[in-house]
């Protein structure tokens, strides 16, 4: 399905529910539900930007030789600690069940990418760690990610793309304190 494309945004032009104030003032921002819905829809620019981001990783990651990877299994990659995890706190991390955790962490380990090992601190749990295999997935994973960075820094400028990763960090806090409040 096509879709209209995103017409550039007016820092200065009001949020919809204002527009016809703001139509009436002069500043010409959108009147017309089916602009306003395009224009102030901005999940679907992140939406877009995260599918295309997620599939050069994914395909890049395969031609390396990660296959059998899924996007859930982020959950488990992001939550680990630098000597390992209990999977309790990876699954607290992740907001998710221990079970459903438990479930990722088992792929993975069929994978070869993480193990589980005693929790020397406490025999009765297990801490879940990345294997060697592991390890290579997560420098892999950073040259990808360094890699589609210089290609955006060269899209928008690195200063560009630096604020503009600053800014979705403060908008992301916001929103996350807004949440927890």
């Amino acid at each position: 399905m096509a879709t209209a494309p995103h017409p550039q945004s007016n820092p200065s032009a009001d949020f919809p529910p204002n527009a016809a104030k703001a139509q009436a003032a002069g500043n010409g921002s959108a009147t017309d539900p089916r602009e306003a819905f395009q224009r102030f829809h901005i999940g679907i620019l992140f939406q877009r930007l995260s599918r295309n981001f997620e599939r050069r990783v994914r395909a890049t990651l395969r031609e390396r030789g990660h296959t059998g990877l899924q996007p859930s299994h982020q959950a488990v990659f992001v939550g680990l600690g630098a000597s390992g995890t209990r999977l309790t706190d990876l699954a607290n991390r992740a907001q998710m069940t221990k079970q459903a955790m438990g479930q990722l962490v088992d792929d993975l380990e069929r994978l070869g990418y993480v193990e589980r090992v005693p929790d020397l601190r406490d025999g009765r749990a297990k801490i879940v760690r990345l294997t060697e295999t592991g390890d290579s997935f997560l420098q892999d994973t950073a040259e990808v990610f360094t890699d589609i960075w210089r290609e955006y820094a060269s899209l928008l400028g690195e200063r560009e793309l630096v604020k503009l990763q600053a800014h979705l960090d403060s908008l992301l806090e916001q929103v996350r304190q807004e949440e927890n409040a």
